[in-house]
């Protein structure tokens, strides 16, 4: 993933990696226990995990080096790609030293793998990490103290990487324990059983509730996230004049997955994406639409013509937890226009 979205806003047993690997295998366990039942058969083992992400990586620095959205699409899927192939898009309008700090390399450390159970029938694992430059090959300074987490799924020919977020800030002292099953792997949660009042699945719409309405009655925890989506509602307009009008819709059904982990306290982590649309009309046959220059890269004819409509696409990552008791809250959401629909005024 580019800077820009890596920044913007689980288990055969939980194992840690940094630069070497060390750690038992759950051979090791079920040997010091010879009189339990056999331990679970994980999803895949320790070291393809580590493997998964260090190939994910090494194509992802290619693809962001040759600007590649074909090369990407072999690293990543879902949100996470359309992001930042939109945002390939884009280059050539935007600035060349934010360009090359958002593509420079980078690589993952201080690995924690979360693995479900192959019982389980999951196609995704979870690992937890914090992002670092990759100078002369080797991983160099931390980013920030962030702790990120990262979903991989399993597709046809491979793993892909289909959603990063990260707890930040203070928010950092909020990552929840992974709860694990006697065997250490991942206990997965059912995106649609709720949690108390609150089904994993329903993170979406809360999020896409922030910029339809701003939030409002939301059941989302006081979060910085619930408050930056909230303003996108609340200063929607704030570039505009009387002559043009803005607002946001979701888009329907859903346009991607929810994956979600319980965790230690009865409660889960979700992450998961969304996505909506901003649609600006002008408002009498005086009135038009210019496109901003990040926009124009987006529109397929005449992006420099004067718009009667335009519609921008927006592709949405989160990261969130459901509390024990139900309650709901947002860590991190990360957004980026990946399309954009413009209709020029009519000849008068």
């Amino acid at each position: 993933m580019t800077r820009a979205t890596r920044m913007g806003v689980f288990a055969a047993v939980v194992f840690s990696t940094a630069a070497s690997l060390t750690g038992c295998s759950t051979a090791d366990i079920a040997s010091e226990a010879p009189d339990a039942a056999p331990a679970e058969r994980p999803l895949l083992t320790k070291a393809e995990a580590n493997k998964t992400v260090d190939a994910y990586q090494k194509l992802n620095n290619r693809a962001n080096a040759q600007r590649s959205a074909s090369l990407m699409a072999k690293a990543e899927g879902g949100a996470v790609l359309a992001m930042d192939q939109a945002y390939f898009t884009q280059i050539p309008a935007l600035d060349k030293s934010d360009v090359a700090d958002n593509l420079a390399p980078f690589a993952y450390v201080n690995r924690t793998f979360y693995i479900p159970p192959a019982s389980s029938k999951t196609n995704w694992f979870l690992v937890r990490t914090q992002g670092a430059d990759l100078t002369h090959g080797k991983p160099g300074k931390l980013w920030s103290k962030n702790i990120r987490f990262l979903v991989f799924k399993r597709s046809g020919d491979g793993w892909r990487m289909v959603v990063a977020r990260d707890f930040g800030g203070s928010d950092v002292a909020k990552v929840p324990h992974i709860a694990l099953d006697k065997s250490g792997l991942m206990k997965v949660a059912d995106p649609d059983t709720k949690i108390g009042k609150t089904a994993p699945s329903q993170l979406p719409e809360l999020v896409t509730d922030l910029w339809v309405t701003g939030g409002h009655n939301t059941p989302l925890a006081n979060t910085s996230a619930r408050r930056t989506g909230s303003s996108w509602y609340t200063e929607r307009a704030s570039n505009l004049d009387e002559h043009a009008w803005v607002d946001f819709t979701k888009t329907a059904p859903h346009p991607g997955d929810v994956f979600a982990a319980k965790t230690a306290d009865g409660g889960a982590l979700v992450l998961s994406d969304s996505a909506v649309d901003e649609t600006f009309l002008a408002k009498d046959l005086n009135s038009y639409i210019n496109l901003g220059d990040s926009d124009k890269p987006l529109v397929q004819h005449n992006p420099d013509a004067r718009m009667n409509k335009v519609v921008r696409h927006y592709a949405q990552t989160e990261l969130g937890i459901i509390s024990a008791d139900g309650k709901p809250a947002v860590y991190s959401i990360g957004t980026q226009v990946t399309k954009v629909d413009a209709t020029p005024t009519p000849d008068l």
